[in-house]
């Protein structure tokens, strides 16, 4: 390898003509000079080309898709926002969004529980966006265990970008031990990433509707007529057992259960997630049972939002299926009667991912 100045770091035997050692060394700092300018230049050229190109011309400068905190949760509390997230108005049809809300356990001197619940509201601007479902739900949890609820919300198609809120309540806690006066709560909101089409359940219930042991009926169905195009299904059912008059009722309406069938003993509910293959004559050509679970609602508890997510339904349906129409059914199989509330008893079917 040859020196990149040859001759500086060796001295002749034999004197020679040349440059003087001060020229000498003028001429080598007057290179070493252009050579750091030289570094320079190129170091701000490959900067600047990096800060282009990490850029994200798609990069949303109006909030995030998902949001994750953990806030005091004042007893009393009635819709206090516990996250927010931002929807996009490039989004496609309706939006759906999931959610998440757990307590902490606090120890306590006494046994103490209080009523939580939950829904979602989004607004376009200064304009309230109309909801298919708010995800209404709500249950009691002991303080020194705590307890957790979820749900989904489906908003009306707006075209516009929507700030999304998750709304907390406590509305009937009462401070405990003299001092508590709230409860840890983390909280999650989170907009649906995919691409699919979110489309709510047609049939609903209409009303609180009283379940007493031995009745079985079908609460949620919608008709797909691509089976081949089905993704999930979210649905949230909203039980209260009749171990007290009180609940049992949605809005202003009437009770349903009444003094002659309350009692200390739970609810024992059953529900089942049930699609009906259809042929080309509209016919049911076979079932397939998604989910079948039992669960059920002790008298501390008193209500109960069932909530289930399902992925990948894509992978059950039968290749001859022309059509498939999926249903939630809910059986009271024994125990205390028990109400399904239609206010916050939703499914949103996503399709087309």
């Amino acid at each position: 390898m040859s020196d990149i100045f040859p001759g500086l770091d060796q001295e002749s035997d034999e004197p020679r003509p040349g440059p003087s050692r001060t020229a000498r060394w003028v001429a080598l700092a007057a290179y070493s000079l252009a050579l750091v300018l030289v570094g320079v230049l190129c170091t701000l050229a490959f900067s600047g080309s990096d800060d282009q190109t990490s850029e994200d011309p798609g990069a949303s400068s109006t909030g995030p898709a998902s949001s994750t905190s953990t806030v005091p949760l004042s007893f009393g509390a009635k819709d206090e926002t516990v996250a927010s997230v931002m929807v996009p108005a490039d989004a496609t049809g309706p939006a759906l969004l999931h959610f998440d809300l757990t307590t902490e356990g606090v120890p306590t001197s006494t046994v103490h529980a209080i009523m939580i619940s939950g829904r979602v509201e989004c607004r376009s601007g200064e304009a309230t966006v109309e909801m298919h479902a708010s995800g209404k739900v709500s249950t009691n949890v002991f303080v020194s265990r705590g307890g957790s609820i979820s749900g989904q919300a489906l908003t009306v198609e707006t075209g516009e970008s929507m700030e999304c809120d998750l709304l907390a309540s406590a509305p009937f806690a009462e401070s405990s031990d003299g001092e508590l006066t709230s409860l840890p709560l983390r909280a999650t909101l989170e907009a649906d990433r995919g691409n699919g089409a979110h489309v709510p359940a047609l049939h609903r219930l209409e009303d609180a509707t009283l379940f007493t042991p031995g009745t079985k009926k079908t609460i949620l169905s919608r008709r797909v007529d691509d089976p081949s195009s089905l993704d999930q299904m979210s649905s949230t059912v909203r039980l209260t057992s009749c171990t007290v008059v009180g609940g049992s009722r949605d809005g202003d309406g009437a009770n349903k259960c009444r003094e002659g069938m309350t009692g200390k003993e739970s609810s024992t509910a059953r529900v089942q997630v049930i699609a009906r293959w259809l042929d080309e004559d509209g016919e049911i050509a076979s079932t397939t049972t998604y989910w079948d679970e039992t669960l059920a609602i002790d008298y501390s508890t008193h209500h109960v939002p069932w909530n289930l997510r399902q992925t990948g339904m894509a992978d059950l349906v039968p290749e001859d299926a022309a059509g498939v129409v999926l249903t939630v059914q809910v059986e009271s199989v024994a125990g205390t009667p028990f109400v399904v509330h239609a206010d916050g008893t939703d499914s949103v079917i996503t399709t087309g991912t």
